[in-house]
């Protein structure tokens, strides 16, 4: 084999390995961010469990009811609701055995009520003071019940958890910029004494640089859209296992963790390149060797 077909094969291989290093790097970076999406979906869906029982009165016309029933429908702030007349809620709490319990009594003991849930932006302690406020000025509402502290604590744990994986998240893509920057100046240190040599037949840098840039460009956007497909084809046989994937990790949100990638993978790359083409700008033939 002559030279000119082993420096292709050399150069390929190089490539090839510092395409491989990054996209690695792209992947666990990708990793990360699902791992913040779906916990941002199990949050979502545990503050949307989350609301308070209105207690009617008893004496509550129909007629009452279906305003309080369109109220529920036009408030926002809602995710679902629940109304259960006094005999719905006497089946529930008795487990239908309420029949006796109105015999020995003669008359039945519950109440009308709504049960609601919440959407998760309005599942914090003050907004839901504000509602609770807002229902108990109906004069048809005989008690509002809501269990604060339990909210307060939710929302506590989960900005706690939420700022541990942004830290973590800033943390990585720190490292990320790292690892990616020590691998393109590795590649650009293999062809020094190209650059040195095109600065001596008068080559202007941004013309040595041009090539560099792009190289390298295109190999952030190989590597991010291998990471990606891993990353993809991850999330395909995890959704065939059926636990509950697909509520969590929507296609709708890994696309744009697709497209961080392959935009990261470009950026750091580039940028990667271009700090190391300067620095061999920068060096005469005998700092080459350093």
């Amino acid at each position: 084999m002559d030279n000119k077909n082993k420096n292709r094969l050399t150069g390929w291989s190089d490539y090839a390995t510092s395409t491989i290093s990054v996209m690695l790097v792209l992947f666990i970076l990708g990793l990360v961010g699902v791992i913040n999406i779906s916990f941002d979906g199990i949050s979502r869906q545990v503050k949307e469990k989350m609301g308070f029982t209105v207690v009617l009165a008893d004496s509550i016309s129909p007629a009452t009811v279906d305003s309080l029933v369109s109220v529920c429908d036009a408030g926002r702030y809602m995710s679902e609701y629940k109304y259960m007349s006094a005999d719905d809620v006497m089946a529930e709490e008795t487990q239908g055995e309420g029949a006796e319990l109105v015999d020995l009594l003669g008359v039945n003991p519950y109440a009308p009520m709504v049960e609601v849930r919440l959407k998760a932006q309005f599942a914090d302690v003050d907004s839901v003071k504000t509602i609770v406020a807002r229902w108990s000025e109906f004069p048809e509402v005989e008690e509002v019940t809501v269990n604060t502290e339990m909210i307060g604590n939710l929302n506590r744990n989960a900005n706690l958890i939420n700022t541990v994986l942004v830290i973590m998240a800033a943390a990585l893509l720190l490292i990320s910029f790292v690892l990616i920057n020590n691998t393109v100046r590795l590649t650009v240190y293999s062809r020094r004494f190209l650059i040195h040599t095109m600065k001596l037949v008068g080559a202007k840098g941004s013309f040595i640089r041009r090539p560099f840039l792009i190289g390298n460009a295109v190999e952030g956007v190989v590597a991010g859209l291998l990471g990606s497909a891993i990353l993809a084809g991850m999330l395909c046989w995890v959704r065939t296992l059926d636990v509950g994937v697909d509520s969590l990790l929507p296609w709708s949100a890994m696309v744009w963790v697709f497209a961080a990638l392959v935009v990261l993978g470009v950026v750091i790359c580039v940028a990667a390149a271009a700090v190391a083409t300067n620095r061999y700008l920068r060096k005469n033939y005998d700092e080459m060797f350093n």
